[in-house]
C-alpha cells in the first residue's frame, strides 16, 4: 500500500476512534470525518472497511510538523463539533498527540484552551503559534 494513503488511513482510523471513544457516535462526527476523507482522497468504502476492522492500519503520521499539526487539529474539531467535550476525548487526544511527538506543552494548551471555549473549537491558526511557541 502506498505509504501516504496509509498514512491517511491511520488519520481517519484515529479520527473514528476518537468518535466512538465516548460511546456516542453522532452524525455530525461521521459527516466530519467522510468530509476530512474527501478531501484526502480517502474512499468511503475504505472508510466502512477501517470501521469494521476489515482494514488492519498501522499507526503512522506524517513526517513534516506541520502537517502533523493539521491533523492534531482536525482531532481537536472533532471533540467540539458536538459542543460536548467528554474527560476520554480530551484523554485520547492528548495520548495521541504525543504519540504523534507534538510537544507535551503544548497539547496540553491546546486542550485546556479549546475546553474552555464556548465553542470548544480554537483556529488552526491560533493552534500553530501555540506549537510555534513550544518549539525549540
Amino acid at each position: 500500500m502506498d505509504p501516504q494513503y496509509q498514512e491517511k488511513l491511520s488519520h481517519i482510523k484515529d479520527l473514528i476512534r476518537l468518535s466512538r471513544v465516548d460511546g456516542d457516535e453522532s452524525h455530525m462526527e461521521m459527516n466530519f470525518i467522510n468530509s476530512v476523507a474527501d478531501r484526502l482522497g480517502v474512499d468511503r468504502t475504505d472508510i466502512d472497511r477501517l470501521k469494521t476492522g476489515e482494514i488492519n492500519i498501522k499507526f503512522s503520521t506524517p513526517k513534516f510538523e506541520n502537517q502533523v499539526i493539521e491533523q492534531f487539529h482536525r482531532l481537536i474539531l472533532l471533540i467540539g463539533i458536538d459542543k460536548m467535550i467528554h474527560r476520554e476525548e480530551i484523554n485520547f487526544c492528548f495520548e495521541l498527540g504525543v504519540r504523534m511527538g507534538l510537544n507535551y506543552n503544548a497539547i496540553t494548551e491546546v486542550l485546556r484552551k479549546t475546553v474552555v471555549s464556548p465553542a470548544h473549537l480554537m483556529h488552526k491558526d491560533e493552534m500553530e503559534e501555540i506549537f510555534k511557541k513550544y518549539s525549540n
